[in-house]
C-alpha cells in the first residue's frame, strides 16, 4: 500500500488512534504538574545539548568506550549495517532456542524479532506494551509507550484469544496474565538482549533505563548478555549519563525519575576465592556490546542523532495525532524516524516513513529536550531526495511547476496577481512597500486592499510591486527545490532595489519566513523585512481604531511561520484587544505550543485529507473554549480552516487584517 493510501486509511479510521491521544495527553499532563521539581530544567537541557554536539561522531570518544569495555571484560562488535549486525547477533546466539529481550529501537531498526524468527529462535518481549504489540501484530507508537493506542477492551480482546481463555479488561488481570507468561521464558532462557540509553567512554559502562524491572531481568540471565546500540549512544562519563537518563525519564514520562537505572560494567564475576576470577557468579559469564553503525558514523548531518529516544517530539506532532505509526521509520517514529533514516543514507526508507508528511510546523522543536531541528532535518532531506532521485509527489510537481510557469503555486495566470491593487493608486516605488505574496493577492485579495487601508491609516504611503511582483519562494523551499526557491527570493530582492524600498511589509508569515531568512539578501540590498502586525502594532498609536463591540467570543490562532519561526506573538494580540476592547481567549495549545493548522509545506496540496483532518483537530481546540470566532494572520490558515468546515462553519475563521480593517474610523479619504 502506497503512501497516500496509508495516510487516507489512518485518517478514515482515526479513531482507532483515540487511546494514543489520551496517553499523550496523560504525558503532557504530568510534565505540567511535575516541572517545579525541575527548576535546573533549562540549564540540563543546554548541558545535554552542547554534549551531543560534541560527542556525536567523535572517534576518540568512540575508541575510549570501546577500550573501557574491553578492559572490563565486555566483547565488542562494530557492525558497519544492519546485514552484518544480524549476522553478528545470529552468531552469538547460535545453540538457543529462545531469547527474551527488553525495549529496543535499535534491534526494530534492524527488524531483529522477525529475522532471528525466520531462523527459528523465538525471541520474546519482556516489556509489557511491546510483548502486547508483538502479539498483536501492530507497530509500536511511541518510545516508552509503544502500546498505549490500544484500549484495554482491546487488550483484553488480545490476551484472551492469545491464551484461549477469558481474561477481563481490568488492568490488574491483564498485567498480571502478561506478567505470568513472561516469567516462564524468562526462568528458562540463557540469553538475553537489550539495547542501552547511553556508554560511558570513561567507566566503559552500559547503562539502561527502565520502569518494570524487565530489562534487569533479561540482563542478568546466566549465559550471556547482547548489548545492541549505536555510536552516538556513548557519553564522557556516568555523570553525563545521568542528566542524560533525568532528562529521557521527564520528557518520556512526565515523571522526574524512573524505577530501575542499570550499570552494567562487565560480565559478573566473584574473586572470594584465593582472589581467583570466576565469571558468571550471578549474573552473565559474557557481555557483548554489538554497535550498529548503519551509515551514522560518515552522516554528514550528525544533529538527527542527537535524539535520546524520548518520544517527546511526537506527543505534540500534528501529523502524528492522525496518522499515527504510518508517519515514521522502524524503530523511530515520526518526524525524527524520518530525519534520522535520511540524514544515514536511508532516503528510501524515509520516503516510504513519510518525508512529506510533516507540515514544517516546528512544534517538535520546542518538545525535544535536545532541540533537534527535526523541521531543517526533514525539509533538507527532501530538497536532497529531489536531488538525488528527482522523487517527489506528483501534486507537488505540479506545484513546482505553477511556481516556474506562472510565479505562484496556484496555476493561476500572472496578470490576475495585481488586479486586487487596481483603483487603489499605489506607486510602484517607495521605501516602504507592501508585499502581497501569491496566496493573499489570488485567493484573498480583500485580505490585501484591508492591509493597503490600514498602511494608509497608520500614517504610511505604500508602494507596491504589481505585475512585477514575483513569487517568494516559500512553497518550493519546503516541497524540496531548493534551488528554485533561492531564485525567486533573488527575484523579489532585486525587484525591492529597483523599487527603492528600505522596509518590505508583508502579510503572508510563508513569505516573512522565506525573505526574511534571507540574511544575505537583505544585507545586499539594505532592504528590512516585517509581517504587516509587526509594523502595525509600532504604529498602533497612530492606527484610528475604534472598539468593535462583537457578539463572538474571539481566539488566536498563531500560525506556524509567524509564531515558532519567527517569533512574533505578542503584536497580534495587541492588535487584537484595541480593535475589541478586551484580550482573545487562548486555546490550551498557542503561542509557542500552537498546533498547526495542517496546511503548510505542501501537506494541502499533496495530501489534502491529512490537512483538514489537522484543520478540525485546530477548530476542536477553538470550540473547546468556548470560540465563535478564530482570528489568525495567515492566508494559509485561513483557508485551511475554512476547508475543513466544509461550508458549514461551528467558528467563524477571519483574517486579523479583516478584522481590524472593520474597526478603523470611516475616516474620509482612508
Amino acid at each position: 500500500m502506497g503512501l497516500q493510501d496509508r495516510v487516507r486509511k489512518a485518517v478514515e479510521g482515526t479513531t482507532e488512534l483515540e487511546g494514543m491521544r489520551r496517553s499523550f495527553g496523560t504525558i503532557l499532563d504530568r510534565q505540567r504538574l511535575n516541572i517545579g521539581r525541575l527548576p535546573d530544567l533549562d540549564s540540563r537541557r543546554e548541558r545535554l545539548r552542547k554534549l551531543k554536539e560534541r560527542c556525536v561522531g567523535d572517534e576518540d570518544l568512540f575508541s575510549d568506550a570501546v577500550a573501557s569495555l574491553e578492559g572490563n571484560g565486555c566483547r565488542v562488535i562494530l557492525a558497519k549495517d544492519a546485514g552484518s549486525a544480524l549476522r553478528a547477533i545470529r552468531s552469538e546466539v547460535s545453540g538457543s532456542k529462545l531469547v527474551v529481550k527488553s525495549k529496543s529501537n535499535i534491534t526494530k531498526e534492524l527488524h531483529l524479532v522477525q529475522r532471528l524468527s525466520d531462523l527459528g529462535v523465538q525471541v520474546i518481549e519482556t516489556d509489557l506494551g511491546d510483548r502486547i504489540v508483538q502479539l498483536a501484530g501492530c507497530d509500536a507508537v511511541h518510545p516508552t509507550g509503544p502500546a498505549c493506542h490500544l484500549t484495554r477492551g482491546q487488550i483484553s480482546a488480545l490476551l484472551s484469544e492469545h491464551f484461549g481463555r477469558t481474561i477481563s479488561d481490568d488492568p490488574d488481570e491483564l498485567t498480571a496474565a502478561v506478567k505470568e507468561e513472561i516469567a516462564g521464558f524468562l526462568d528458562v532462557a540463557t540469553v538475553g538482549l537489550t539495547g542501552a540509553n547511553a556508554i560511558t567512554a570513561c567507566e566503559g559502562a552500559v547503562v539502561i533505563v527502565h520502569n518494570e524491572g524487565n530489562a534487569a531481568k533479561c540482563a542478568m540471565l546466566p549465559g550471556k548478555h547482547i548489548v545492541v546500540t549505536t555510536p552516538e549512544k556513548i557519553v564522557p562519563s556516568l555523570d553525563d549519563a545521568m542528566n542524560l537518563v533525568k532528562l529521557q525519564t521527564f520528557f518520556s514520562t512526565g515523571k522526574v525519575t524512573t524505577a530501575y537505572v542499570n550499570v552494567i560494567a562487565g560480565p559478573s564475576y566473584t574473586a572470594d576465592i584465593e582472589k581467583k576470577i570466576f565469571r558468571g557468579m550471578h549474573g552473565p559469564a559474557e557481555v557483548v556490546v554489538i554497535f550498529v553503525d548503519g551509515g551514522r558514523l560518515a552522516a554528514g548531518d550528525s544533529e538527527s542523532m542527537y535524539c535520546i529516544g524520548c518520544g517527546s517530539c511526537v506527543t505534540r506532532c500534528p501529523v502524528y495525532e492522525v496518522v499515527g505509526p504510518v508517519f515514521g521509520t522502524s524503530g523511530h517514529v515520526g518526524g525524527q524516524g524520518v530525519y534520522l533514516s535520511a540524514a544515514r543514507g536511508a532516503l528510501s526508507e524515509s520516503v516510504e516513513g513519510g518525508l512529506q508528511l510533516c507540515t514544517s510546523c516546528g512544534e517538535c522543536r520546542e518538545a525535544c529536550p535536545v532541540d533537534i531541528d527535526i523541521r531543517k532535518g526533514i525539509l533538507n532531506s527532501r530538497n536532497e531526495c529531489l536531488k538525488q532521485n528527482g522523487e517527489m509527489l506528483p501534486e507537488h510537481e505540479t506545484v513546482t511547476k505553477s511556481v516556474r510557469n506562472y510565479d505562484n503555486p496556484w496555476q493561476m495566470p500572472r496578470a490576475r496577481r495585481s488586479r486586487w491593487a487596481k483603483g487603489l493608486g499605489l506607486p510602484g516605488k517607495g521605501e516602504v512597500l507592501y508585499f502581497a505574496g501569491c496566496s493573499t493577492s489570488l485567493l484573498h485579495p480583500e485580505t490585501a486592499r484591508c492591509a493597503v487601508r490600514l498602511l494608509r491609516a497608520a500614517g504610511e504611503k505604500p508602494a507596491y510591486l504589481g505585475s512585477s511582483e514575483s513569487c517568494c519562494g516559500s512553497t518550493a523551499n519546503k516541497i524540496g527545490d531548493v534551488g528554485l526557491a533561492r531564485d525567486k527570493a533573488e527575484a523579489c530582492f532585486d525587484a525591492f532595489s529597483s523599487a527603492g524600498a528600505k522596509t518590505v511589509v508583508v502579510s503572508c508569515p510563508g513569505c516573512y519566513s522565506a525573505l526574511d531568512s534571507c540574511d544575505d539578501l537583505k544585507e545586499r540590498h539594505e532592504v528590512q523585512v516585517v509581517h504587516i502586525t509587526e509594523f502595525l502594532d509600532e504604529r498602533l498609536a497612530k492606527l484610528p481604531l475604534t472598539r468593535l463591540d462583537l457578539p463572538e467570543t474571539v481566539t488566536y490562532h498563531d500560525p506556524c511561520d509567524l509564531g515558532r519561526e519567527r517569533g512574533v506573538f505578542d503584536a497580534p494580540r495587541r492588535l487584537i484587544e484595541a480593535a475589541t476592547g478586551g484580550p482573545a481567549v487562548e486555546m490550551e495549545r498557542s503561542r509557542l505550543e500552537s498546533h498547526c493548522c495542517g496546511a503548510g509545506s505542501g501537506v494541502k496540496s499533496g495530501l489534502p485529507e491529512l490537512s483538514v483532518a489537522i484543520a478540525r483537530t485546530r477548530i476542536g481546540h477553538a470550540e473547546s473554549v468556548g470560540a465563535d470566532m478564530i482570528l489568525t494572520a495567515c492566508p494559509w490558515c485561513v483557508q485551511n480552516l475554512r476547508d475543513c468546515q466544509s461550508g458549514k462553519e461551528s467558528v467563524k475563521v477571519i483574517d486579523l487584517l479583516e478584522l481590524l480593517d472593520r474597526a478603523l474610523d470611516p475616516t474620509p479619504g482612508r
